[in-house]
This record gives structure tokens, C-alpha cells and sequence, in this order.
């Protein structure tokens, strides 16, 4: 027993580790933070063939720094950099950061104080410049009668460079009046507010799909079922789609035993077919046995439009190459398609709440 659920462990890292398309990891401050921060050996072993000399790191407030990546024995450390996006956010010892990777060498990263537990406010309008806007009420004073106003319009994107600067000897008297703080305050609580969230806050909250459909029948979930094993062969599996199939995860398992009669490898390209239309996804073995698609099962999901309780049967089909083909066929509890809705879901008000694209 032990053994087995080591194995279904080993398959479970390295299904996160090769197939999620975001991972992260969080770290304390401590010790000498502000000159370099070591990621953890996990994280590292698993990525460091996927990082460049450099990433990309995204605070709260959408804006990004650049950090060159070191080596010190066998950890991978963010160092060139680093200490300017550390006095940026005005981190401090023991603060907390979770770092997202998603991909071409950028990381989302959220920050958290370490005497209340919860996200730094501040980290919110951080800018690389490191003033505040003039929008936000707060330019840099630089003398008596005089600010320095760095406009933001391009601050969000690597190496950008501000395009506008009121400099010394720019007084405040001399700004137009809808640029003066107090007459920008309402503007700026308006915009906040109908934001809610900016930068790359949304990664915290997954993208899902739902239903759009009408509600169906136990009768209509049994006919297509019906339907699927009445077309099923001796070479063909067939397979109710869950939430986790179609709307959330998109995994799906494929029976141990049709797995263990066709699938061999550990590794194997499966190549799905809808008439003339090909998806190419990838199987990964269990070495207790058993396994599924992961990588490319949620394009053919989604590009398809499956919805829970529709059937899909899959069947052994000839091809010219050395991935595994397979006839899909779908058979859907409702025939009318309607596309499931994309949703990112947002803690509103106590509770978690969704927004839909293009609806208000």
C-alpha cells in the first residue's frame, strides 16, 4: 500500500511540474534579503532549463522589473536587480513573497507584511520610477514650490521609459487645474473603484468555464450515455465528462486497463480526431498503472465545447506517425451548442464572485 501511494506521488509531481501551465513557490525575507533571495532547490531543479539569464517580476501594480539570475553551489539565486525591486516595495525582514511562474521567464509576485499577515497596500501603485504618479495626488516635491511629475502612460512594460517629465523650476501653480491633486482625487477613487482589481492581481483567482447551457435532464444524461455504448467496439473506451474534464483542471483519466492494452510507454503523443480536425495532447503513465491526457486535453475541450454529462468515445485509428491516433466522438446530453463562458472568479464583498467577459 505504501509503495503504491509513493508511486502516485512520483506520477503527481510530475504531472505538476511538467504539465501545469503555472507553479509557484513563497519565501521569507530574512537575512541579508535586500541583496539577493535564493529559490528553492525543488523549484529550481524542475525549471532552470526554462529560465533565461534574467526574469521578468510582476508586482500587484502591473509594472515589472528585470532580475538577473546567479548560481551559488547548487542554488539558483535572484540577484543583479533584485535589491532595486526590494526598495521599490519597501520590503522588509520576514515579509512574505509568493512568486507565480507563468511561463517565458516571467513571475507574478504578491506580498505580504509580516506583522498583520496580509498584502502590502502600498505594493499596489508601486512604479519602477519609484513616485507615485501624478494622478495619484502625490508628486515628488523637490524644493519649495517645485515637483518632479513622472507620467506613467508606458511604465508597465520592461525597460520602458517614462515620456513625459515636469522637472525643476515646473511649479505646482503653473500644472493645469484638472491635473492638481485635489481636483484629480475623485477621478482617481472612480477609477480604483470600477478596476477593483488591476496588474496582475487576476492570476490569484483561476480562469474556469460555466455552462451556458439550459439545465438538463437525468433522461437526456442517460440517452447520450445510451447512445455512446450502443456505437462502442472492443478497441474503443468511452467517457462521461465531469467538471474536471471540461470546466476546471482538464485532466482526464484514461481506463487503466484500455491504458495498459495500447499505451506502453510512459510518455506517449496522442492525436485526437474530429472528422478532419486533429489535437495533438500528450498521456502520461502512472506507474501504478493507469494514466491520462493532460498537455492539449484542454484545447480539444474547450475548442469542442464539452459540457458535463456529454460522452466521449474514443476509438483506435490508423495514422502515419508514431503518437497514438484516436477517433473522438461526441455525443451531447443537449444537441444545440452553446460555448461555455470563460470566468475569472474575484473575492467581492466577502464571497467570491464572477466576472463574465463582455457582460456588465
Amino acid at each position: 500500500m505504501g509503495g503504491e501511494c509513493s508511486e502516485c506521488r512520483k506520477w503527481e509531481e510530475e504531472i505538476y511540474w511538467t504539465h501545469f501551465q503555472a507553479v509557484q513557490f513563497f519565501q521569507f525575507l530574512s537575512g541579508r534579503f535586500d541583496q539577493q533571495l535564493a529559490i528553492p532547490k525543488k523549484f529550481s531543479s524542475n525549471l532552470r532549463e526554462k529560465l533565461a539569464e534574467s526574469v521578468a517580476l510582476k508586482g500587484p501594480s502591473g509594472a515589472t522589473w528585470t532580475v538577473g539570475l546567479t548560481t551559488s553551489g547548487d542554488t539558483l539565486l535572484l540577484k543583479e536587480g533584485w535589491k532595486k525591486f526590494v526598495e521599490d516595495h519597501s520590503l522588509e525582514e520576514d515579509d512574505v513573497l509568493i512568486f507565480r511562474y507563468n511561463g517565458n521567464s516571467l513571475f507574478d509576485v504578491l506580498m505580504f507584511d509580516h506583522r498583520s499577515l496580509c498584502e502590502k497596500e502600498a505594493s499596489y501603485f508601486v512604479k519602477k520610477c519609484g513616485h507615485l504618479e501624478l494622478e495619484s495626488g502625490c508628486p515628488t516635491k523637490k524644493g519649495p514650490g517645485t515637483f518632479e511629475v513622472m507620467d506613467d502612460s508606458s511604465q508597465d512594460a520592461v525597460g520602458s521609459t517614462p515620456s513625459k517629465k515636469l522637472k525643476k523650476h515646473d511649479t505646482w501653480t503653473s500644472l493645469p487645474v484638472a491635473k492638481r491633486p485635489e481636483a484629480n482625487a475623485r477621478t482617481r477613487r472612480e477609477a480604483i473603484n470600477a478596476e477593483k482589481i488591476s496588474g496582475s492581481t487576476a492570476w490569484a483567482y483561476p480562469i474556469q468555464y460555466v455552462s451556458k447551457r439550459r439545465s438538463v435532464t437525468e433522461e437526456e444524461k442517460e440517452r447520450a450515455l445510451q447512445t455512446a455504448h450502443a456505437a462502442s467496439t472492443q478497441a474503443s473506451f468511452l467517457i462521461v465528462m465531469r467538471p474536471s474534464h471540461v470546466y476546471k483542471g482538464f485532466y482526464l483519466s484514461i481506463p487503466a486497463e484500455w491504458a495498459s492494452a495500447h499505451l506502453s510507454r510512459k510518455r506517449h503523443d496522442v492525436i485526437l480526431h474530429v472528422g478532419e480536425n486533429t489535437w495533438v495532447t500528450k498521456y502520461v503513465k502512472r506507474s501504478s498503472g493507469g494514466g491520462g491526457l493532460a498537455s492539449g486535453w484542454k484545447k480539444f475541450a474547450v475548442e469542442n465545447f464539452l459540457e458535463e454529462s456529454d460522452v466521449c468515445l474514443f476509438e483506435l485509428a490508423t495514422g502515419t506517425n508514431d503518437a497514438l491516433n484516436l477517433d473522438a466522438r461526441i455525443f451531447r446530453v443537449v444537441e444545440e451548442v452553446i460555448p461555455p463562458a470563460r470566468v475569472t472568479s474575484y473575492p467581492s464583498k466577502g464571497k467570491m464572485s464572477s466576472k463574465y467577459p463582455g457582460r456588465k
